[in-house]
């Protein structure tokens, strides 16, 4: 109760943010329909749950590391509904996140407010708020990539005594955070594999902050090197542990899938990636609000704390670059991570703004920026408002870049109609059996359908992929289904190249704006 009235302000402001962020994010938490990657996850997961000797390690055939996989399993046992329980664990991350950008930001220099406007903006902006609400690994990656630098900043800051350099007295100080950041990197390879891409940028994080805390010192940054490469290479051991597992072999196998190989970017490559930059440039501008991106240009030119600014940019861009001049497909979650670095400049920007009315600048100025400032704010807040109303109200509608919709809303990806499928397939296997032929094999069908039924009462179901697109139903599945009363093939509209007879179409659910539509089809004698 003494810490509360002594901080009354700080602890309603955090009770606020809080509240406002469950609020936000729990509503409606699965009125988006499944994505084919959360599909996949849980999938797994429940593999694990059902024979984890087998399973455990299974994500890594896929080229994906397993800790996001693993931390989705109990949650499976706590909740009825499988998208809910594997949800909840990205809101979790997300109010982590929020108190990691408060953190990053009073580490960067700024004050106790712009912590709590830089949570703020962790709360609402969309490209926080998408990753907060959806089951995928890019999220959770953030925030341990988001700790790990905070760990850097923290090492950068203690005082180096090269002739002390390992001592005792030394060592006490440094290796609490040399663990801390090296155990969050390591998390954050475990959770998905580009965070590798954060390697260097933790040197040039500890780099550029003792640089410009304490100057230019060779000696210094020589000494500061050895310890960040303590912490990456901790990070590095963790991963390397995977290796024990023979199908370790398999995280690099899909990188050629997104990513174009080094030598064909030098050889040319790089003119067909290049010309790419100015949608990413939109999916930050939709996703972060345009008044942030405006804010870190305006950093630039900043009289207080330039460098600093200077600093955060470049380590977005340093992110950013090889994505950006590899990428073969780059999706806006790829880019994600870059917002650490652009939400705590842009906060730390409108702090210089907020200090300047403070100051005794003639009043033509003040009012000139305190209508910037009353401009950035509305946008900001409306964009982000819209944005959050309409992923909760009316999620067929959320502003979601091209590239997006097409993933959540438009295709194969999205899982409009699979609750449906699911409860009318149930409803049908408690009179008669039921034999169900999805196209694909792995991906929103089938797996979002098992991912549905698992741990229920499928003694009457039997649920196989037959690949797409869907021309004839295999024999090896009808010999299978032979004995079950019901055959239905359920299959993607622009996928179906069955001729059958309309009256064959048991049930449509289709997805916005003319997309094509989940069928399901009678394909019994």
């Amino acid at each position: 109760m003494r810490y509360f009235s002594k901080h009354k302000e700080i602890v309603v402001a955090i009770l606020g943010i809080v509240a406002l962020y469950l609020v936000t994010h729990l509503f409606k938490l699965t009125v988006l329909p499944v994505f084919a990657d959360e599909s996949i996850y849980v999938r797994w997961a429940q593999l694990i749950m059902d024979e984890p000797a087998r399973y455990a390690l299974f994500p890594l055939n896929d080229g994906k590391t397993p800790l996001f996989i693993w931390a989705l399993v109990p949650l499976q046992y706590l909740f009825s509904d499988q998208l809910f329980a594997a949800r909840i664990l990205s809101v979790v991350v997300g109010l982590g996140q929020v108190f990691a950008i408060g953190w990053l930001i009073r580490l960067f220099g700024g004050k106790k407010q712009t912590a709590f406007l830089g949570m703020l903006m962790t709360t609402l902006l969309p490209y926080w708020y998408v990753h907060h609400r959806v089951a995928l690994m890019d999220g959770a990656m953030t925030l341990w990539l988001s700790l790990a630098v905070g760990g850097v900043l923290k090492i950068a800051e203690q005082k180096i005594n090269a002739k002390k350099l390992f001592s005792f007295e030394n060592l006490k100080k440094d290796w609490p955070w040399i663990l801390f950041a090296g155990v969050f990197f390591g998390l954050a390879l475990l959770t998905k594999l580009p965070g590798i891409l954060f390697a260097p940028i933790l040197f040039l994080v500890g780099w550029g902050w003792l640089i410009i805390k304490k100057g230019f010192d060779f000696e210094k940054l020589f000494y500061l090197s050895i310890k960040i490469g303590m912490s990456v290479g901790l990070g590095f051991l963790m991963f390397i542990t995977l290796k024990l597992h023979p199908a370790f072999g398999q995280l690099f196998s899909r990188g050629s899938d997104f990513l174009f190989p080094l030598g064909e970017v030098l050889g040319g490559a790089w003119r067909e990636t290049i010309i790419s930059v100015p949608n990413y440039l939109k999916y930050f501008i939709a996703y972060l609000t345009l008044p942030v991106i405006l804010l870190n240009v305006i950093g630039l030119f900043s009289p207080k704390n330039k460098k600093t600014h200077h600093l955060l940019l470049f380590l977005a861009l340093a992110f950013l670059a090889p994505i950006m001049l590899m990428g073969r497909v780059v999706y806006p979650r790829y880019l994600f991570p870059a917002s650490i670095f652009l939400t705590v400049s842009a906060a730390l920007v409108f702090e210089n703004f907020y200090l300047f009315l403070d100051s005794k600048k003639n009043l033509l100025k003040k009012t000139l920026v305190q209508l910037i400032l009353i401009l950035f704010l509305a946008n900001m807040l409306a964009v982000s408002g819209v944005f959050v109303y309409q992923s909760m109200f009316e999620v067929d509608k959320t502003p979601f870049v091209p590239a997006d919709k097409v993933q959540y809303l438009y295709e194969w990806s999205s899982g409009h109609g699979i609750v449906e499928t699911v409860e009318l397939i149930q409803s049908m296997a408690q009179k008669q059996t039921v034999a169900v032929a999805t196209e694909g094999f792995f991906g929103t069908l089938p797996d979002a359908i098992l991912m549905y039924l698992h741990d229920r009462d499928v003694t009457n179901i039997y649920v196989a992929g037959i690949g797409q697109p869907v021309a004839e139903i295999p024999e090896d599945f009808l010999e299978r289904a032979q004995n079950f009363e019901r055959k239905l093939l359920v299959v993607n509209s622009h996928r179906m190249r069955m001729d059958l007879a309309p009256e064959k179409l048991i049930a449509e659910f289709c997805r916005p704006d003319n997309a094509p539509c989940l069928q399901i089809w009678d394909v019994g004698d």
